[in-house]
C-alpha cells in the first residue's frame, strides 16, 4: 500500500482534533456532492463554477488535491499528519470512504482512520525533514522517508510508498506551506542551542518586544532565569520573570506550580519549555492568580520570527535568520 502525507490545516491547527476523533480532512467546498463519484474533469468543473472568481490554477490545484484525497488514497493506505506543537507525525491506516461533513472544523470531507503510531520530528533523518516540508497540502511520501519514519516510530516494518512528484500552482497555499516548514526549521535550530544559549534567546526576545531583559546569575535562583522590565532598572512594573527549560520531556504541573508559588506580587510568569508542557501544567497556570504564560518551542520560534527585525545583533548570532521574499 502507499503512503500519504495529509496536512492538518496552516499550521497544523487541526492535527489533534483529527487525530482525536480518527479521521483525516480536506477544506474544499463541493456544496456537499459525493466528489468520490467524480472524475478528476468533473471536480474541476464543480469547484471552478462554485467559485467563479477563483484563478484556473488554484481550480486545478483543488481539483488535483481532491482526486488524490477522494480517489488515489485507498482504504489501507498509510496516511501521516504532522502536529507541530508537540513535533510529532501521526501515523495510520485508512479505514473509510470519502464522505461530507459539516460537523467538524475546517474539514467539508473526511475520510475515517485507524491512528496507531507517533514519529518524533527530532528523531528524523535531514533529509526526510526536507521531503515532508513540501509544499502542497497533500503528497505521496517516497520508500526511503516512509522508512525513516516508521524507524523513528519504533518499526521495523518498511512501508513502501507512492513516489509521485507533486506540484502546486496556488500561490497562497505554497505560501502558508513554505511559512510553516521553515518554522518547522528554525525550531530544529533551536534544539541544537545549548541551555545557556536559550536563556540568552529568551532575554534577547524579551529585549526585542520593548523589555529591559537580562540572565540571572548562574547559582540558586528560585526559577528566575531571565528578569524583564519596562524599565532598565527593573524598578517599574509589571517585571516579567522567566524561567527557561530547555530539555526533551514535557514539564508537569508540580513543576509551574513552583514556579507559580515564587512569584512575588506584581510578577508576571513566563515559563519557556522546548519540550512542550503536560494538560495538567496548563490547567495550573489558566487557575493561578498572577497572569502566567507558558510557553513551548513552537510558540517561541513564531515569536522570535515576528521580533526579529527587532532583535539586537547578540541575539540574531544565537538563531540567525533569513528573509524570503514572496510576489505580493
Amino acid at each position: 500500500m502507499d503512503t500519504w502525507m495529509i496536512r492538518a490545516g496552516r499550521g497544523g491547527v487541526y492535527a489533534k482534533s483529527w487525530v482525536e476523533t480518527g479521521i483525516v480532512g480536506i477544506g474544499w467546498d463541493f456544496d456537499g456532492a459525493d466528489i468520490a463519484s467524480m472524475s478528476h474533469d468533473q471536480l474541476r468543473q464543480a469547484y471552478g463554477g462554485a467559485h467563479p472568481d477563483y484563478s484556473a490554477g488554484k481550480v486545478g490545484q483543488a481539483a488535483s488535491q481532491t482526486a488524490k484525497f477522494a480517489h488515489d488514497i485507498a482504504k489501507g493506505s498509510t496516511v501521516v499528519t504532522y502536529d507541530p506543537e508537540e513535533r510529532l507525525y501521526h501515523i495510520g491506516k485508512v479505514t473509510g470512504a470519502c464522505v461530507p461533513t459539516d460537523e467538524i472544523d475546517g474539514v467539508t470531507y473526511r475520510r475515517a482512520v485507524e491512528w496507531k503510531r507517533t514519529a518524533p520530528r527530532d528523531l528524523l533523518a535531514t533529509s526526510s525533514r526536507n521531503s515532508l516540508g513540501s509544499l502542497t497540502t497533500i503528497f505521496g511520501i517516497s520508500p526511503e522517508v516512509a522508512s525513516d519514519l516508521n524507524h523513528a516510530a519504533g518499526s521495523p516494518k518498511n512501508a513502501p510508498a507512492s513516489d509521485e512528484a507533486v506540484s502546486d500552482s496556488d500561490d497562497d497555499e505554497a505560501r502558508f506551506a513554505t511559512y510553516d516548514d521553515g518554522i518547522e526549521r528554525i525550531k530544529d535550530r533551536a534544539l541544537s542551542l545549548g541551555w545557556d544559549e536559550m536563556e540568552q534567546l529568551v532575554a534577547g526576545l524579551l529585549r526585542s518586544m520593548g523589555y529591559h531583559a537580562d540572565v540571572t546569575p548562574k547559582g540558586p535562583d528560585g526559577g528566575r532565569d531571565v528578569v524583564a522590565s519596562p524599565d532598565p532598572l527593573g524598578l517599574e512594573s509589571p517585571r516579567i520573570i522567566a524561567e527557561v527549560k530547555h530539555r526533551k520531556g514535557s514539564m508537569g504541573a508540580p513543576q509551574v506550580r513552583a514556579f507559580i508559588g515564587g512569584l512575588r506580587a506584581g510578577d508576571r510568569g513566563l515559563y519557556v519549555s522546548t519540550g512542550g508542557f503536560t494538560k495538567e501544567a496548563r490547567y495550573e497556570a489558566d487557575r493561578a492568580n498572577v497572569p502566567v504564560r507558558l510557553l513551548d518551542l513552537d510558540g517561541l520560534v513564531k515569536l522570535y520570527v515576528d521580533s526579529y527585525d527587532n532583535a539586537d545583533a547578540e541575539t540574531r548570532s544565537l538563531l540567525p535568520l533569513t528573509r524570503i521574499w514572496w510576489p505580493a
